[in-house]
């Protein structure tokens, strides 16, 4: 027994120093991870700033001019400050008010751009898809499966991003890969000018492609226990127009409210690394849960009583910065911003879009003021089909 004895200490030592080793390890590895602060911006919980770019006591509602210029928190470093003033452009360092170089467009680079892009990305084939998607997302009074007792349009930003994003249903079909196509295809279209050229060559061929898709479009209408099918009548396209024309405005003023208001993209970014605390929490909770109901002994039931905890706390962080951005965006908006409820997924949409090039937030603004035409637009020709011109 005495000749086991010793080569039984070694082992047992061993054991020891290479288990401790690895529970270091993994600590380190994970634990400086989840132990790492994400805090909400203060102004979810009163008026103070994201903590980096200080609020005034003026809110800027949607619909007034962005403030372009950026103030420093009065702590500030002063190495801050310099990587700030390396990044100015000629304009801010020598404060004329001529445009940079750079932003500066010729109208024959421009007019060739959006001749590629009405190629490869907003072709036909979209634009009739898309007038297809507004036409059938339009719901008389009386028809099923709703049976409403008003006509309404389904379209939403989300329902319209979830459609085309997924198949690009005649965005760019030669793209290779999903992924790429939206990457290149935003690119595009947020680039200086691009929106606003596209609006003046297509948006007439996309009112006549939707007028033309109510005129053959066909509906289930309820007849007491069942239905007959029927063509939409005169007035029914006309409301076709016109309930169409309210989504467009309310994704504008919700647009308009978030990019005008750099603090809820600063926000944005807490909210995403919130998002990533969790995920890893989760991931911790998980193992520890599926090791105490293995050992089921109470270091390790305790341990993940621990990890769920640290979970909890995670998700409660992130809730409250996501409930203090959709207040805020509540708060700043004016017009159209009653329903739907998207106004988090467009701010998650436009945070996206400029995390990398704040210059699309102007291309976005852009947007928002084509939305509107177009509703107006919409409304018009609801006016014509009524009037039978």
């Amino acid at each position: 027994m005495n000749k086991f004895k010793v080569p039984m200490l070694i082992f047992a030592a061993v054991f020891v120093v290479s288990a401790a080793a690895l529970f270091f390890f993994i600590k380190k590895d994970i634990g400086a991870k989840i132990e790492d602060e994400v805090s909400p911006p203060a102004w979810v919980h009163e008026n103070g700033s994201s903590g980096k770019h200080p609020v005034s006591g003026k809110i800027v509602k949607s619909g007034e001019q962005l403030n372009t210029t950026v103030s420093l928190p009065t702590n500030s470093s002063s190495l801050a400050s310099a990587e700030i003033e390396k990044k100015k452009t000629p304009v801010e360092a020598t404060g004329k008010t001529e445009e940079a170089p750079t932003a500066i467009i010729d109208g024959n680079t421009l007019k060739k751009s959006i001749s590629e892009i009405r190629e490869k990305i907003v072709t036909d084939i979209f634009l009739d898809n898309l007038a297809a998607y507004i036409a059938e997302n339009y719901h008389p009074a009386g028809t099923t499966p709703n049976n409403r007792t008003k006509g309404f349009s389904s379209v939403t930003f989300k329902g319209i991003s979830t459609h085309f994003g997924m198949n690009l249903n005649g965005l760019m079909p030669e793209a290779q890969s999903i992924n790429a196509a939206r990457k290149n295809i935003w690119a595009e279209l947020l680039a200086p000018g691009i929106l606003s050229k596209l609006y003046d060559s297509d948006s007439k061929t996309l009112l006549n492609l939707i007028e033309e898709k109510g005129i053959i479009a066909e509906r289930k209408f309820v007849e007491g226990e069942t239905y007959e099918v029927r063509e939409l009548s005169r007035s029914q396209r006309a409301e076709m127009f016109r309930t169409s024309a309210s989504p467009l405005r309310h994704t504008s003023s919700v647009l308009t409210a978030i990019s005008e208001n750099r603090d809820l993209m600063q926000a944005m970014d807490s909210y995403f690394k919130a998002e990533k605390r969790v995920e890893i929490a989760n991931g911790i909770f998980q193992m520890d849960l599926n090791q105490s109901q293995k050992s089921n002994s109470i270091t390790a039931r305790n341990k993940a009583a621990h990890s769920g905890k640290i979970l909890k706390d995670a998700i409660t962080v992130r809730e409250k910065i996501k409930i203090g951005i959709t207040d805020k965006i509540k708060a700043f908006c004016s017009g159209h911003c009653d329903g739907p409820d998207d106004s988090f997924y467009i701010a998650k949409w436009v945070y996206r879009r400029t995390k990398d090039n704040e210059k699309r937030i102007e291309s976005i603004l852009s947007g928002c003021r084509l939305l509107e035409s177009l509703a107006t637009q919409m409304e018009k020709r609801a006016e014509m089909i009524e009037n039978n011109l």
